[in-house]
């Protein structure tokens, strides 16, 4: 569950997840849902990865794996996180965090390193390298040629910034196991 205010580049985070899942030759579903805003509202892509083919393509509001960009979603998805797995937060934004013992919480400032890096734009790929790292869901490697093919056809002034915001949310998850 890939979750954040409109703008904050919840559903391309689910994507690249998607098409680095299809190049590491698994099956993936994505499907999203936008809060009534017309700007600016809670938007969430679900996104269900498998090595086994997905019988159907309902996805289930429960999340193994659990991503909150923005205060006003994060209960949403800290309720839909499942037992024993793990939701990844942006503490530059979410100021009130919940506690649970049923599945782990990763706090990371992922607006601020954004910004550090030199726009808060990148934070999504910030918090996606931090995905990365925490979960093995996928390579780096694979999400940064996905970055290079997708980003590098539309702006691919940003290519570059993108690949390095997703090597620094990898290497402070990394820091942070």
């Amino acid at each position: 569950m890939f979750s954040g205010s409109g703008g904050q580049g919840s559903a391309l985070m689910a994507k690249m997840v998607c098409l680095g899942a299809i190049k590491e030759n698994l099956k993936v579903v994505m499907t999203q849902t936008y809060g009534i805003e017309q700007r600016g509202g809670d938007s969430t892509a679900y996104v269900i990865v498998s090595d086994e083919p997905i019988g159907s393509p309902i996805v289930e509001n429960d999340a193994d794996i659990a991503v909150a960009l923005s205060q006003s979603i994060y209960g949403n998805c800290f309720a839909g996180v499942v037992p024993d797995g793990m939701l990844f937060t942006n503490s530059s934004m979410v100021e009130n965090p919940k506690e649970s013992d049923a599945f782990k919480q990763v706090f990371l400032p992922v607006s601020d390193t954004a910004v550090q890096l030199g726009t808060v734009r990148c934070a999504n790929m910030v918090m996606l390298g931090a995905v990365l790292a925490g979960t093995g869901l996928l390579k780096l490697e694979t999400v940064e040629e996905v970055v290079r093919e997708t980003i590098g056809n539309k702006k691919p002034q940003l290519v570059e910034l993108n690949i390095e915001a997703l090597r620094s949310g990898y290497s402070a998850m990394k820091k942070e196991s």
